[in-house]
């Protein structure tokens, strides 16, 4: 398994570098004119194989138009649309993940969906509501919804049978959390095993649930004050830190260069109880068999709203030279077509509200079994979208390596905040 899976990476690899060095709504008619849109996406080699099946699928009907794919790794992938879009060389469609979507459209590089759509008496009710709101900024859309879902927590059901310890509730809260990560937790050397992982990489999302299980946030209510050095808030990132450190997360939590494994491996091997992941991660380990199940993240008497939900928005340049074509495309990839490939390759879960999606996203036979009902009770009960605004990739840079640090030991959570409180500010007062 693990040779086919570096293959991929190396295949997934040398495709970026060729790639970067090179329902009932109505569509627009593409012209005659042989046009080529540049379509801009990250992923892995799985998701170079569904959007490769879209490009081909839209190409075969509109063999006018030739999409080029624009692939890149996520960790740098929206520093380089930034460029892009400031070097006057953006791709005509773009996938964002919609926290950076304040700092694209401040760019002036992104169209306004609501206008277009409603030139094209195109229907954006469709899309749950969470990821229109997601891809939204000050009230006008800019985006298309893809991989609307939450931030689940996965549940290796396997471990927690023979640790004796049953599943908790869905309302369970975030001292629950920490008492079934300590009880979890065994071992030593080889032998050991963790109760919770999560991968803290480039973005804060990882942290928000916990935060907002205390009581605080990145930013005041208004978002206009930085409130991470607030002690609800610093004290909750303080209690992941002390589970780190006292031995009760693998060593991976922390992306470094010298890492052996990865979390999700952990997890395949019965050696992680607990992963807190996305739809991706879903996928990765649903496809190596083990037992497990997804789960809100822990809520507690202040808020149930702690789940992450989040969604990407596939946009499209102000500055494209074929706007009819790439708008064809953008719905083509977010319409039926292709929300139907994107469910049959089990990439997310659905971002259009209805069933049939489900039907083709969920596998009756394959864990995890409560998938459909625990993201749809999350919209209901439990999400919570992130604080985004202006500024926010700069205050994500300011901030994910901190995070690192305080995990270490480093520094600590509140002293970390507060020292970086007046930079914080700065930031959200330009």
């Amino acid at each position: 398994m693990k040779k086919k899976i570096a293959l991929g990476i190396i295949t997934f690899l040398l495709l970026s570098s060729m790639i970067f060095a090179g329902g009932n709504n109505q569509q627009a008619k593409p012209g005659s004119e042989k046009v080529t849109l540049k379509y801009a996406f990250w992923g892995s080699p799985e998701a170079i194989g569904v959007e490769a099946d879209i490009i081909a699928a839209f190409e075969a009907k509109y063999p006018n138009i030739k999409v080029e794919p624009v692939v890149s790794g996520y960790n740098d992938y929206h520093t380089k649309l930034l460029t892009m879009i400031a070097g006057g060389s953006a791709p005509d469609v773009m996938r964002i993940s919609s926290q950076y979507l304040p700092d694209l459209v401040d760019s002036k590089g992104l169209m306004n969906i609501d206008q277009v759509a409603k030139a094209h008496n195109y229907d954006l009710s469709v899309f749950y509501k969470e990821g229109l709101t997601d891809c939204s900024w000050d009230g006008i859309c800019y985006g298309l919804p893809w991989g609307t879902a939450p931030v689940y927590m996965l549940m290796n059901t396997t471990m927690f049978e023979e640790a004796g310890i049953p599943l908790p509730s869905y309302d369970w809260t975030f001292d629950d959390f920490i008492r079934i990560v300590k009880a979890l937790t065994s071992g030593t050397g080889a032998d050991k095993k963790y109760g919770f992982g999560m991968e803290i990489q480039t973005d804060l999302y990882p942290m928000y649930p916990y935060i907002w299980a205390d009581g605080g946030n990145l930013v005041d209510t208004g978002k206009n004050n930085f409130a991470l050095d607030k002690p609800e808030a610093y004290g909750a990132i303080q209690k992941i830190a002390d589970l780190y450190q006292g031995g009760y997360m693998p060593p991976e939590t922390l992306m470094t260069g010298t890492q052996t494994a990865s979390v999700p491996s952990w997890f395949i091997n019965n050696k992680l109880a607990m992963f807190q992941g996305t739809a991706a991660n879903v996928l990765m380990i649903q496809n190596s068999g083990i037992k497990f199940e997804v789960w809100p993240l822990p809520s507690s008497s202040k808020t149930t709203h702690t789940t992450v939900v989040k969604s990407n928005a596939t946009s499209i340049s102000t500055k494209s030279p074929h706007p009819e074509e790439a708008w064809l495309f953008a719905t083509f990839a977010r319409g039926d077509e292709g929300e139907s490939l994107y469910m049959k390759a089990k990439r997310v879960p659905p971002s259009i509200s209805n069933e049939k999606y489900w039907d083709l996203y969920v596998d009756p036979n394959l864990y995890p079994k409560n998938i459909k009902e625990v993201t749809n009770l999350i919209f209901e009960k439990y999400g919570n979208l992130a604080p985004v605004r202006k500024g926010y990739l700069e205050l994500e840079q300011l901030i994910t390596p901190l995070c690192q640090n305080i995990m270490l030991g480093r520094t600590t959570a509140e002293r970390a905040m507060k020292d970086i409180s007046p930079r914080a500010q700065s930031i959200l007062n330009k």
